[in-house]
């Protein structure tokens, strides 16, 4: 006998994105959605918000791609600088750097191409190294030289394609003769720059040297991070802890897999996070955490592994972005669906999870300080654009296309027939152009509309009859203003059926 069900209230979605692919339906938690798209879930914590989006700083840098991307911080300069490296057209690599205004090409135009291009700061001057030419150095962006010890040691015959700025040191590594050594400068010295120990034969005290990590684990070091109190050093196939100061290594690998590369390496407020190849972690120093499995493992294990070294990572000081391409879900299933350009967030503060996708493909992140404004997360993109992050409500002018699918509700029983019927009452701010479908049934069913006006805070659909075991909803729509914000579903009307036969 048909009996009235208990209205259905979904009012919370703080927990973000859960893989319903990764947890069956009996045990995802009520407060999160199956799928979202450009929705963020830590702005108002509760609702869903659609992204900010991007502004790019000045004109295209170079007709070329993108191969590196660094903030350089100097004392004596007014404001902070960005420094670029141009894939050119020319079969060579060149260095531009952003003062704040525009962009202007510096001396260093004849680099290998191809390579990418890794930067460090130190004692006023940016360093970079691409592997295949000795590093150079630079006092302002413009000027790039070979003498990067800064005093009459000049580091010849290594060709590193790592580097970082590490306890008043620099390290070096990736060097192709020696690709398990790690070099390591002198003391940071303003007056004396620093030195560096080539030597074939391993320095037993001074205040430079090198040290080889595990080369029997048949893996190479892939890049570097720093927490409180490490140094981490990784591998593809491994992650070791470092001690500058008194310059050794632990001699055992904390584990046995690491990071694909230095772009997909990222520190926010201390912790460290990186993308493996398989998944997303998470590490202090210690044994890494996976963080991806519930909230991103469909997206993550849908990364070509040709793709892996393309994966980039970034941080707002607040949340953690990891850049993958585009990314194709369902393949060869009739539900198969690509999203362009996507990147994956994360909120430490929220734990939760978002996906976005971008009118441009991120290459490379960076922070850096707006004169006059705050600090941003900045982008490289294919388009030879370097864009801010989280500024305006466009991609570049293009618009922001928005979607979230609600996990399915079951009312009391999944085996049990259920009819909505009168009215639905949709909560949300801003969703004047925004649509609403449901899918009755099982995974084969389809969506279809659900007429009616979303402009006001409370919006009641009326004439509404829908009958299903389960029932998905979903909100989409397109935005170029003020960011539209969903609240929330009320059903009031549900009737259980019983175990019908729909």
């Amino acid at each position: 006998m048909p009996t009235k069900v208990q209205p259905i209230i979904l009012r919370d979605v703080s927990r973000g994105r859960i893989n319903n692919d990764a947890v069956d339906e009996s045990l995802i938690p009520p407060n999160s959605v199956e799928h979202a798209m450009n929705m963020n879930f830590d702005t108002k914590i509760g609702s869903a918000v659609v992204r900010p989006g991007t502004t790019s700083i000045g004109t295209p840098v170079a007709a070329a791609l993108p191969l590196g991307l660094a903030e350089f911080y100097k004392p004596t300069l007014a404001n902070d600088y960005l420094v670029y490296a141009a894939n050119g057209a020319t079969n060579t690599t060149s260095l531009w750097y952003y003062n704040g205004t525009t962009w202007t090409i510096s001396n260093l135009t004849a680099l290998k191409t191809g390579n990418k291009v890794r930067f460090a700061t130190l004692l006023g001057y940016v360093f970079e190294v691409n592997g295949s030419e000795v590093p150079y150095c630079s006092a302002d962006g413009a000027t790039w030289v070979s003498t990067t010890n800064l005093s009459s040691n000049n580091l010849t015959g290594v060709y590193p394609s790592l580097i970082f700025s590490s306890k008043a040191h620099l390290l070096l590594a990736g060097d192709p003769t020696y690709p398990d050594r790690v070099y390591l400068s002198s003391l940071a010295d303003s007056v004396n720059g620093i030195s560096w120990w080539t030597s074939s034969t391993p320095p037993t005290t001074g205040t430079a040297g090198w040290i080889d990590i595990n080369p029997d684990d048949n893996s190479r070091i892939t890049g570097f991070a720093e927490t409180s109190n490490t140094t981490l050093i990784f591998k593809n196939q491994g992650l070791y802890r470092l001690d500058v100061i008194n310059q050794t290594v632990d001699t055992q690998s904390i584990c046995n897999f690491g990071a694909v590369s230095q772009e997909a390496i990222v520190n926010c407020q201390g912790i460290v996070y990186f993308f493996s190849g398989y998944n997303i972690c998470q590490t202090s120093g210690d044994i890494p955490q996976e963080i991806s499995r519930l909230g991103v493992a469909d997206f993550i294990s849908a990364i070509p592994q040709s793709s892996w070294s393309s994966v980039c990572a970034g941080t707002d000081g607040l949340n953690v972005y990891f850049s993958i391409g585009n990314i194709t879900l369902n393949l060869n299933k009739n539900d198969q669906k690509t999203y362009n350009n996507v990147v994956l967030k994360f909120s430490p503060r929220d734990q939760a999870w978002s996906v976005h996708s971008y009118a441009q493909q991120p290459s490379f992140f960076c922070q850096y300080t707006i004169t006059g404004d705050k600090r941003y997360m900045m982008s490289a993109d294919a388009s030879s654009l370097v864009q801010i992050f989280n500024k305006g409500t466009t991609d570049n002018t293009k618009p922001i296309n928005y979607e979230l699918i609600f996990q399915e509700q079951e009312c009391q029983d999944r085996s049990h027939l259920n009819k909505i019927s009168d009215k639905i009452v949709v909560f949300g701010d801003g969703l004047n152009d925004a649509s609403l479908q449901v899918k009755c049934g099982d995974a084969g069913s389809n969506f279809q509309d659900i007429e009616g006006d979303l402009s006001k805070r409370v919006n009641i659909l009326q004439d509404i009859n829908l009958e299903g075991y389960f029932f998905s909803f979903r909100i989409f729509g397109e935005s170029s203003g003020t960011a539209p914000i969903f609240e929330g579903i009320q059903i009031e009307n549900i009737t259980d059926l019983g175990i019908t036969k729909s």
